[in-house]
């Protein structure tokens, strides 16, 4: 049966993507809010006419019986929205990180439990196939005792972006090029070596006027095993362009991966490196391993799709939700840590459930 999805912040960077991936997902949306109208980045009206609108979420849960919320709102009102779905008994799938705080989530999250709602989190790069192989060759004990990781995450200037949106705005969003970029793999290195981060030492930098949020970032992370990284973030780059890396050292293997490429987009190659020490790989130390992407339209392309199948199949029980309220939160205290280590200049540990 097809889901029926109500829509929830058309002006979001993200929106015209996710409504091109739901056009390929046994999915239509039946209905929008658009509770920010008037901010500059509202595109996602064009895709959607001749449906019900609405100002905000609230009214179109009250006049519209839809199955799952897909929500593209500002951090500051997300956990309320997810809230209200909730208590409705309505399936929420959300942008990350889903609020400011852990603690904004935290009573969501209570109400999530005690019902029998699905809440999915837009955490796509797990469902990369890259990601999914270096998660399968960290379990199999590939790297043997990880040592440490060189994360990164540089995007274009903020000269390059229209600062004037809600995302840049430290009443809305709390944060900028961490939670927004960088988080991306502050989700994905624990997801990948199943352990925790235990410990951050942030130093963010604030240079552009224009805005009050973080528009560079360098932290180092400590996992619960005790290996140590760095994961540096910033709006540096001349317009377009990205420069990213998830890079990971063991002692008997490591490896490395551009996970963007210079340039956003998902319709050509990506190569990953691996090399190992061990007796297995004795005869090929340092092999290379090439993904060639199918083209597709929407937000991740083809593999993003794959990972927006699987959070509709969790929702009928036939899957395993990608990524949940739970691992939302987490990585919503690894944000507090990291801010909260920017202020005080000091190592910061991660609070755990």
């Amino acid at each position: 049966m097809t889901t029926a999805i109500g829509y929830v912040g058309l002006d979001h960077h993200h929106c015209v993507p996710y409504l091109e991936s739901i056009e390929q997902l046994d999915a239509e949306v039946i209905a929008y809010a658009n509770p920010y109208a008037g901010t500059p980045a509202s595109t996602g009206t064009e895709r959607l006419t001749n449906i019900p609108n609405y100002d905000d979420s609230g009214a179109l849960l009250d006049d519209i019986d839809v199955d799952l919320l897909w929500v593209t709102a500002a951090n500051r009102d997300t956990p309320a929205i997810i809230r209200d779905a909730v208590e409705r008994g309505v399936d929420v799938f959300t942008e990350k990180p889903a609020g400011r705080t852990a603690a904004e989530l935290e009573s969501v999250a209570t109400t999530v439990t005690n019902s029998d709602v699905t809440v999915g989190l837009s955490y796509t790069w797990r469902g990369h196939p890259v990601s999914r192989h270096l998660r399968e060759l960290a379990a199999d004990g590939f790297y043997g005792d990880v040592r440490g990781f060189d994360l990164r995450f540089v995007a274009s200037a903020l000269s390059h972006r229209d600062t004037d949106h809600y995302l840049f705005n430290a009443a809305a969003s709390r944060g900028g090029i961490v939670q927004w970029l960088g988080v991306h793999w502050i989700d994905l290195l624990p997801w990948i070596l199943d352990e925790p981060i235990k410990r951050v030492n942030a130093t963010t930098r604030h240079t552009n006027r224009m805005v009050n949020i973080e528009d560079g970032a360098t932290i180092q992370i400590e996992t619960a095993s005790g290996a140590i990284g760095t994961h540096t973030c910033g709006y540096y780059l001349r317009d377009g362009r990205y420069d990213t890396a998830f890079n990971v050292y063991g002692d008997e293997g490591h490896s490395c991966w551009d996970p963007m490429g210079a340039t956003f987009g998902f319709d050509e190659e990506t190569t990953l490196e691996l090399d190992s020490s061990s007796d297995a790989w004795r005869a090929t130390p340092h092999r290379q391993v090439t993904h060639e992407y199918t083209p597709s339209p929407g937000y991740g392309g083809s593999w993003g799709l794959s990972f927006f199948e699987q959070f509709l199949a969790a929702r009928k029980g036939s899957a395993t939700n990608p990524a949940d309220l739970n691992d939302a939160l987490q990585v919503l205290r690894v944000l507090d840590a990291i801010y909260a280590s920017a202020e005080s200049g000091e190592w910061v540990q991660v609070a755990q459930k």
